[in-house]
């Protein structure tokens, strides 16, 4: 039993490992909506867009199957176990049936990447009879189906039918067009007439065979619904899954981007910033307009090196402290007496002792400079380097010995007497 201790606690340490090694496995999720949202309520012949993702692994493979239980207990089905990209948005596209009632949207999906994640999503929708509250709507018959519909120049979308029904179109005259692969296309000029239902019947020209079915593409990208991944009527610069192109990655779609080939800013229109003052620094970080300076720090001020007041483009001295009077240069002072040349009166290179005029200080007034007076604050000759000249020396000690001596002399001599 002691001999089996080591080989079981092994035996437990490779499995921890083992378990510690495997790749974390992330859950993933689905998305499904509809263009009205959920639980909205539609009337029949409308247009129907249902948008539908599965959130996984990048590397994850994907299948999803999309139908629709009907009112009568019967199911439309879109497609079954279709292979998408995972993180994508798709579109699909549909038209409402007449039938009366509640409608159930299923997306059943399944993502499989180290491990396997299923589900299903679902959406609900009404259906009322009526034509959306009395709007104004138009109805377009034709002697083909699966063409499409252009409204005054402008794709609107692709019907599966040999009519197509619009909502909410606006007064006036305006210009529809029906286009389909191996038919002519054919225009039509339609007054609209406000708060009522109008019709029209355009009838196209098509060779044998009566042309080719037009593949569903709502937004009119050029991608076809079942392989668009976005849903973008107005920009039909797109990728390989339908979405907007934004070639210089600044936030803006190339459709939006004036610029779209240099990363620019949304404020700017995707345009790189201006530069008024042509100083470097873009307008959008520039504290300091500058027209005539381009020597700036990173606010797009003028730089002043030497801090003297003058900024480096109008100092002709940019590292020398100077005054502005000189440019920003430091003033002459030839004789080196710290007043500048042109405030200089006296010229003295040996003596920086000076008043404000330059001259030499003669603080004694006994014609000497301080420069060469040893004794500048006491008067004396020039003979004796400005210093006051000593009397012979007295001293009071030497003066009462002397006296002394003298009164001595004269007591001796009246004793002789």
């Amino acid at each position: 039993m002691k001999a089996l201790k080591p080989f079981i606690t092994a035996l437990l340490v490779i499995s921890l490992l083992a378990i510690a090694t495997q790749p974390s496995h992330s859950a993933a999720s689905a998305s499904l909506g509809i263009n009205k949202g959920c639980g909205a309520t539609y009337f029949p012949y409308e247009i129907l867009l249902i948008n539908y993702k599965v959130t996984a692994n990048a590397s994850a493979s994907v299948i999803v199957t999309l139908e629709i239980d009907m009112p009568d207990g019967t199911t439309d089905v879109f497609f079954v176990n279709r292979p998408i990209s995972p993180n994508v948005q798709y579109v699909a596209y549909g038209v409402v049936e007449p039938e009366i009632g509640t409608r159930t949207i299923k997306l059943y999906w399944e993502a499989t990447h180290i491990g396997t994640d299923a589900g299903v999503e679902v959406c609900m929708y009404d259906v009322l009879s009526g034509t959306g509250g009395g709007g104004t709507t138009l109805r377009i018959d034709s002697n083909v189906s699966n063409f499409q519909v252009w409204w005054n120049g402008i794709y609107n979308h692709t019907t599966p039918y040999n009519y197509a029904i619009l909502y909410n179109v606006p007064a006036g005259t305006h210009t529809v067009t029906l286009k389909k692969s191996g038919c002519s296309d054919a225009s039509q000029a339609v007054t609209i007439i406000p708060g009522t239902a109008n019709q029209v019947t355009i009838n196209m020209s098509c060779g044998p065979g009566g042309g080719g079915a037009e593949t569903p593409d709502i937004d009119g990208d050029g991608v076809a619904d079942d392989q668009d991944g976005c849903y973008n009527p107005d920009c039909n610069v797109v990728d390989s899954r339908g979405c907007p192109k934004d070639s210089d990655r600044d936030g803006l779609n190339d459709c939006e981007d004036k610029c779209p080939t240099e990363k620019g800013t949304p404020a700017n229109d995707g345009c790189p910033a201006g530069d008024q003052d042509n100083d470097g620094v873009p307008d959008d970080q520039d504290a300091c307009y500058n027209p005539e300076c381009d020597i700036v720090d990173s606010q797009g001020c003028p730089r002043d090196s030497d801090d003297d007041g003058l900024d480096d483009c109008k100092d002709e001295c940019p590292s020398e402290y100077g005054e502005r009077r000189n440019d920003g240069c430091p003033e002459e002072d030839s004789d080196n007496d710290g007043v500048p040349d042109d405030q200089d009166q006296c010229y003295n290179p040996g003596c920086n002792l000076v008043d404000s005029r330059g001259c030499p200080w003669d603080s004694d007034n006994d014609g000497l400079n301080d420069c060469e007076d040893n004794c500048p604050n006491q008067s004396g000759p020039k003979s004796n380097n400005g210093c006051p000249e000593q009397g012979i020396p007295f001293c009071l000690g030497t003066g009462l010995l002397a006296v002394l001596v003298v009164l001595g002399g004269v007591c001796a001599s009246m004793k002789r007497k």
